[in-house]
């Protein structure tokens, strides 16, 4: 009965030991590293010091429930975790042994031994001796990296221009602005590194570029076509030392590489673009995305072109922008950027794309429509439609109110104003405006190849310098298209006893028209504009009438500072807009030189938020405060119209709705 109970006992000790052996974090196995992980997850991943730590590169397969790697590694000792949809990086519960990750958890540890044996090896770092890869020593380096006295690795580094440099590795998960590099002086940067031994790849990160160390021990190829700089420490004697890894070989037969940054690594027409800034435009016939992430470590452009594949096609960093280009055929596309930071995929819509639809995740995906004239490709905005109408409407609202010495709030007035556009293609558009239940403006627009012909009710149509002038309000106007940037325009107004009429031609950045009665009854006029869109915006356009009227108007715009001024003859107007990051100024003015009134306005702006204050002479003052984003907006005006009786003052309260 005894020698039962003992049979028995053992079998179960057995029957655990096997159980506990096949779901172990890390096993060897046919010349093998076997990682399993249990977890419920549509993707997991395996990042590590062995892979640079590419949260995507090696994707576990699922077997039953749980999540197998099997990946060939040369003896060693690695750190790993384990990456979750993407998204979630986990340690390894059954991990051979664990060490510090820089940010508050813990690296799965483990050493694997030339026989084939699975060793924890508690506090080494990161990979042993023999990683398997191949280093490059760098025979012509100046000796800018040792080991202090107190035991802490140094690396110097130097740029004078550089304004805050990082340095990033294996060390600390190829973390970009984490670890901040000090001044010491004459342009000399220093990092301290407290490395226990093993061997670490490296680079710096200067305003944006990774750039490879000119002096580092050894090069080794980063996977992604450039180099990191590596070293390795050791404990001789008792004392940590840094060196080139052992096994590293002469560069006789390999070039070392230059300091360099992802633009020399990079032979496209994208390395050789000029004046980039963010945002979608045509280079040598293909499509160029151009995007701003300091932070990240990688970037990716995914969208229906690529099947949202975020790894399809990836960007380069040139002068602190992220960029690619590609060959598209005409017609709508999506797209979102795909950003590596810290490790993890984030994935941001281009605040500056031409149009945007929902992405069905809370967020929106980039929109924009690629055609082709004569032989020539353009970027046009579009609003991409999930289902329904292409129908977009704008409702807007104003509620006057007025409070004076005997009642406290007396009702004013209303007013309200409903816009909707109809565009099922892009070759139609239909705009009404309702004042009330009356239809106030009408727009139709048609286009057929090279033509665009424009029917306008209510409003007059916009041509250069009269936008703000008494243009025919009703009428049609017709576009030709002869040539690229060519165009030949006519258009008739509508009065019951004349024929007015405006024809004009334009090509590239001027503009020059004639008119008949348009303007002005029984008199001819004449307005043109002139425009450059580089360096910067500018615009100078006027209006003269043979009645001696005219108006004329100048504006340049950057993406942060913005003036227009404009004059009739005998009122100035100007107004001016300048921006910080999410916060600006805006200022407006104008005066009359016939009745000598002045009109002033500032106005703050912070995100959503705005608080501004006006003056006009002799005695009204106004203050307004509002809310607003694309979709909707909220404004409060207080308005005194006489400074010597603050009782009296004209309140509304107006604001619009997009749909």
């Amino acid at each position: 009965m005894k020698s039962l109970r003992l049979l028995r006992s053992v079998t179960i000790i057995v029957l655990l030991l096997a159980f506990s052996l096949i779901f172990a974090g890390v096993e060897y196995k046919d010349g093998k590293v076997v990682f399993a992980f249990k977890a419920q997850a549509q993707v997991v991943y395996l990042a590590g010091t062995f892979n640079n730590w590419s949260p995507t590169a090696w994707a576990m397969k699922l077997v039953g429930d749980t999540w197998f790697y099997e990946a060939e590694l040369q003896p060693g000792t690695y750190q790993y975790k384990f990456v979750i949809d993407g998204k979630s990086w986990k340690e390894d519960p059954e991990a051979p042994a664990y060490t510090d990750d820089g940010f508050g958890g813990k690296n799965g540890l483990f050493t694997l031994t030339p026989d084939g044996k699975i060793l924890g090896a508690t506090g080494t770092a990161t990979a042993g001796k023999d990683t398997g890869k191949k280093y490059i020593l760098n025979e012509k380096r100046q000796d800018t990296i040792f080991v202090d006295v107190d035991g802490y690795v140094v690396l110097r580094y130097y740029n004078k221009d550089a304004k805050q440099p990082f340095i990033a590795g294996s060390f600390n998960s190829w973390k970009a602005d984490e670890m901040a590099l000090y001044f010491i002086e004459d342009g000399w940067w220093e990092a301290v590194l407290e490395l226990q031994p093993g061997i670490y790849e490296y680079k710096f990160v200067v305003d944006g570029n990774w750039i490879v160390d000119p002096n580092a021990f050894a090069f080794v190829d980063d996977g992604f076509g450039g180099q990191n700089g590596v070293f390795e420490v050791v404990r001789e004697g008792g004392k940590l030392v840094v060196r080139a890894p052992a096994g590293a070989v002469s560069a006789e037969k390999s070039e070392k590489p230059e300091q360099e940054t992802v633009e020399k690594v990079v032979e496209t027409p994208t390395a050789k673009a000029e004046g980039l800034k963010p945002g979608l435009s045509i280079v040598d016939g293909k499509v160029m995305f151009v995007a701003k992430k300091d932070n990240a470590q990688e970037a990716y452009l995914a969208g229906t072109f690529n099947g949202w594949n975020s790894r399809a096609q990836k960007m380069q960093l040139v002068d602190g922008y992220w960029v690619t280009t590609l060959a598209l055929q005409p017609g709508v596309h999506k797209y979102k950027f795909v950003f590596v930071i810290g490790g993890n995929d984030v994935w941001e819509e281009d605040p500056y794309a031409p149009g945007y639809e929902p992405d069905g995740f809370g967020g929106k995906n980039g929109v924009f429509n690629l055609v082709q004239k004569d032989g020539t490709l353009k970027i046009e905005g579009v609003e991409a439609q999930t289902g329904g109408l292409p129908v977009k409407g704008k409702y807007e609202f104003s509620y006057s109110f007025q409070t004076n010495t005997t009642n406290y709030l007396v009702f004013t007035g209303a007013t309200s104003k409903l816009t909707l556009t109809f565009s099922p293609n892009p070759n139609l558009s239909v705009s009404v405006v309702y004042g009330g239940a009356t239809l106030s403006t009408a727009k139709v627009l048609l286009k057929n190849n090279n033509m665009l012909v424009g029917f306008h009710y209510g409003q007059p149509w916009t041509f250069p310098a009269s936008d703000k002038t008494t243009g025919k309000t009703t009428g049609v106007v017709l576009s030709y298209e002869l040539m690229k940037d060519t165009n030949l325009v006519f258009g008739l107004g509508y009065t019951s006893n004349k024929l007015p009429f405006i024809a004009g031609i334009e090509f590239g950045g001027i503009k020059l028209y004639g008119a008949k009665d348009y303007y002005v009854n029984n008199y001819y006029s004449v307005l043109g504009e002139f425009s450059l869109e580089v360096p910067m915006n500018i615009s100078v356009a006027g209006l003269y009438n043979l009645n001696d009227t005219y108006y004329l108007v100048f504006s340049l715009g950057t993406e942060q500072f913005s003036i227009f001024a404009d004059f009739d003859g005998s009122k100035i107007g100007v107004e001016s807009k300048v921006l910080f990051g999410d916060n600006g100024i805006e200022i407006s003015g104008s005066y009359n030189l016939v009745t000598d009134k002045t009109i002033a306005s500032v106005t703050y702006l912070s995100g959503m938020y705005k608080i501004g204050a006006g003056y006009e002479s002799p005695t009204k003052l106004y203050l307004t405060f509002g809310l607003f984003d694309k979709e909707k907006g909220l404004s409060l005006r207080i308005e005194n119209p006489n400074i010597n009786n603050l009782a009296v003052n004209n309140i509304t309260l107006s604001g619009s709705v997009s749909f």
